[in-house]
């Protein structure tokens, strides 16, 4: 009994490392598409449209709101991380509208490389969303 358990434990637990792991990335995942909408939420508002009748408003400002969200959750990421694009088309029939694009790009490495086994020792992860905007 004690050789099985030595010759399988190595092998649980590197299968409990890469579940854990999986759901660690699903959840970073899933917390930068929630930043991503809370800067297009926020880009889209008249307030903050970057013009140049509107000299209160900032990229840099919508960016530290994503960056803010990140960091409540325990995720950093740097202001060349994210992107926004403020006159990004959205096609519906008949017209065409603008909206607040915001991207946020985060790299995060695993908790369990492989050892040098698996190809890959990191994962990128994408958050993106689109809000109309209202100006």
């Amino acid at each position: 009994m004690l050789v099985e358990l030595a010759l399988m434990l190595p092998l649980l637990t590197i299968l409990f490392l890469g579940v854990v792991d999986l759901g660690l990335v699903i959840w970073e995942h899933q917390v930068l598409q929630n930043a991503a909408r809370a800067g297009a939420r926020f880009s889209a508002l008249p307030r903050n449209w970057v013009n140049p009748r509107n000299p209160v408003a900032s990229e840099v400002a919508i960016k530290q709101r994503v960056i803010d969200y990140l960091q409540e959750e325990g995720i950093t990421v740097d202001l060349a991380d994210i992107s926004v694009t403020q006159a990004f088309a959205i096609n519906v029939p008949g017209m065409t509208l603008t909206g607040s694009e915001v991207s946020v790009t985060y790299t995060r490495a695993l908790l369990f490389s492989g050892g040098g086994l698996l190809p890959f020792a990191d994962v990128t992860l994408h958050g993106r969303s689109v809000f109309r905007n209202l100006y």
